[in-house]
């Protein structure tokens, strides 16, 4: 059965999609080369568009739906995890600037990097003018070398399989695992759960709240009891826990201490 057309990508599965290093997409949007967008409750804009540096308005508007973000926003974004926005790019009127209205007052936008997105008509765009291949029904899942064996993935990290048991997961535990699978081909495998849930997006105050309706999901994620987490798959290389590498150390500078106390 053909997969219908998607109207927007999720950023964080575009790259794969595409074929492309995160870096590369990275880049291309910080450079105006591809546009992110973001949804928007119904908020009172100022319409405009930029001259002389300066915003010359053109008209009052209500708008609710997707919004364009301008590329020295999207940089702040990936600085931080998160930015609260008041000026947009519109996506309807190439040149023109959306602006949160002062009066009445409206809050600012609170965007995540997990809430951007691509819209069907950017990313098209974005793989003519660099003669991308594009097939609208085929995601591309870029090797990932380092952890092999038991465990396979789908490249949203939606569908996992380890040991012969699958997995189907929502989006905020996709991220996680997804998260877990970048730190086991790294030197520290465990990452702390604080860390997850907010790189995440999610709200919740502890990694088990997440997988409360994984019945099994102490199979796919170890836990230390002490905060962190890692992927339950084999390793190339025994790492250790990070808490017991802190004690380990603790201990080494105590000794080195000691020893130096003596010798004086």
């Amino acid at each position: 059965m053909a997969v219908p057309e998607r109207a927007y990508d999720r950023l964080q599965n575009l790259w794969k999609r595409l074929g492309l290093s995160r870096e590369d997409i990275y880049y291309a949007i910080e450079n105006d080369q591809l546009r992110t967008s973001v949804w928007m409750p119904m908020r009172y804009m100022e319409r405009g568009v930029i001259k002389d540096n300066k915003f010359v308005f053109v008209r009052h508007e209500c708008k609710e739906g997707f919004i364009g973000v301008r590329s020295q926003d999207f940089h702040r974004i990936c600085s931080t995890g998160r930015a609260k926005l008041r000026i947009f790019r519109s996506v309807t009127q190439e040149g023109h600037i959306l602006r949160l209205a002062y009066e009445p007052p409206q809050p600012a936008i609170m965007v995540r990097i997990y809430d951007l997105v691509v819209l069907q008509e950017d990313r098209k765009c974005f793989e003519q003018n660099y003669d991308l291949p594009h097939d609208d029904n085929t995601l591309h899942c870029p090797i990932k070398p380092g952890v092999e064996g038991n465990f396979r993935y789908s490249n949203d990290y939606r569908h996992i399989t380890l040991s012969g048991q699958e997995f189907r997961l929502g989006d905020v535990q996709a991220r996680i695992v997804e998260q877990l699978h970048d730190a086991a081909r790294s030197r520290q495998p465990w990452v702390h759960g604080k860390t997850l849930i907010y790189e995440s997006g999610s709200q919740a105050s502890r990694v088990r709240d997440i997988f409360k309706h994984q019945r099994s999901w102490r199979h796919l994620i170890r836990s230390d009891d002490r905060g962190y987490y890692c992927l339950n798959i084999p390793l190339n290389e025994l790492k250790k826990n990070p808490t017991d590498s802190a004690v380990e150390s603790k201990r080494h500078e105590q000794r080195h201490q000691q020893k130096t106390n003596h010798a004086g």
